[in-house]
This record gives C-alpha cells, sequence and structure tokens, in this order.
C-alpha cells in the first residue's frame, strides 16, 4: 500500500444501523494522484471494510465524486444512519465543501 498524504476530506460518528446497533464510523478519502490516463483515490473507511478502496474516474474531482458516492450509496442500502455525540443526525458535506 502507497503512503497517503493529507486526507481530502474526514469525518468521525457514530454509525446506528436499522436495528439499533452503534459501531465508530470514520471516513478519510485521499488523493491518490493519476495512473495512466485516469486519477484515483484511496477511500478509508474500516467500518464499511478492512482494508482502502481505490476509486478511479477521468479527473480528481470525479473520483472524489465517486467515493463519496459510494459512501452515501452504502449508508443508504444498509440503513445506517450517522450520528454525532449529540445524537444528532450528521450528513456527509457536499464535494464544493472538501479541501480539494
Amino acid at each position: 500500500m502507497e503512503q497517503l498524504g493529507k486526507s481530502e476530506y474526514a469525518i468521525k460518528a457514530m454509525a446506528v444501523n436499522g436495528d439499533g446497533d452503534r459501531a465508530p464510523f470514520t471516513l478519510s478519502i485521499y488523493d491518490g494522484g493519476k495512473e495512466g490516463t485516469n486519477y484515483y483515490c484511496w477511500v478509508r473507511c474500516p467500518y464499511i471494510r478492512d482494508y482502502d478502496l481505490k476509486i478511479i474516474n477521468i479527473g480528481k474531482s470525479e473520483s472524489l465524486k465517486d467515493s463519496l458516492e459510494f459512501i452515501k450509496n452504502f449508508l443508504k442500502h444498509s440503513n445506517t444512519q450517522l450520528i454525532n455525540e449529540n445524537e444528532q443526525q450528521v450528513d456527509l458535506p457536499p464535494l464544493d465543501t472538501w479541501n480539494n
């Protein structure tokens, strides 16, 4: 695995699934760079998988957008909500608010 630099996006929250089970949720998305004619980024989310996921697309913003959509779709289809320490629902911020 390559060395990851500063994340483009990061969030910490608590995940609550449809059964009410809770688990820590951390998400970091890193700009990976260019590979051939495509760009890629790494998605690190131990709640979803034990290893980083590589997302590839034609441009940097497209790969970041696909990463965010992957997480949003997972949360939606697994009936999982994110909450903060005050028990308030947390939404993933839109791509245009990231550090890119």
